[in-house]
């Protein structure tokens, strides 16, 4: 009873400030500094949902599975998040922390290894604070979106992996056996169904309002 309050507490939080924002804060550039503080306020609170949804997937929320389930695929999807397939993997990465090629996640770069041939070469040629910034930028701004779509900073022992598509795995050993590819599917559909509601906001609405008011405090 206490997790689904503060999930129900996170939710109506991160809901309120999109709320009072379309009501109060004008669809203009005059106001972007406005949307930004909207942003980083928002984005901080809708936090609290993701880590509620992650929880879910820890097996953390409930000793009821299905409401556990049901509230991180829900928060999850939301968030534009599958579900089960983010649970599988993260359940990997914990399993195989600092392993250098079944690790899941922020696996360092081998020397002989494409990647870390690519990184070693682009480090010598542009120096180390260039890379550290362009290694900073690349993990901010891409990396959640490249490793849902191709294993990025995953080990080389499941090569290239989608959390989307689960027949996707170069490597020798499978990010999603057995039953999981269901369960891939299955989160494929919460996903699919929140960008459709996007699409149809935009249609409705503009592109804009759906930017600055989703997207704008998306985690």
């Amino acid at each position: 009873m206490q997790s689904l309050v503060y999930a129900a507490l996170s939710a109506a939080m991160t809901v309120s400030c999109g709320i009072l924002a379309f009501m109060y804060v004008p669809m203009k550039f005059a106001y972007l500094p406005s949307w930004l503080a909207y942003a980083a306020l928002t984005g901080t609170i809708g936090t609290g949902c993701w880590v509620i949804a992650h929880e879910c997937g820890h097996n953390a929320f409930s000793k009821n599975r299905a409401i556990q389930d049901v509230v991180g695929y829900v928060l999850h999807s939301l968030l534009l998040v599958p579900y089960f397939s983010w649970q599988r993997s993260h359940a990997v990465h914990h399993s195989r922390t600092n392993h250098l090629t079944e690790g899941e996640t922020h696996v360092p770069y081998i020397k002989g290894e494409l990647k870390g041939t690519v990184n070693l070469e682009l480090h010598e040629r542009i120096g180390e604070g260039p890379f550290a910034i362009l290694q900073l930028v690349a993990h901010l701004v891409f990396g959640w979106p490249a490793y849902l779509l191709t294993g990025a900073t995953g080990g080389s022992a499941r090569g290239v992996t989608n959390h989307f598509i689960p027949s996707i795995n170069t490597g020798p050993i499978e990010l999603f056996p057995g039953s999981w590819k269901k369960k891939v599917w299955f989160s494929d559909i919460g996903v699919v169904g929140v960008v459709a509601t996007l699409a149809y906001w935009a249609y409705n609405a503009g592109f804009a309002t759906v930017a600055a008011l989703y997207f704008g405090r998306t985690p």
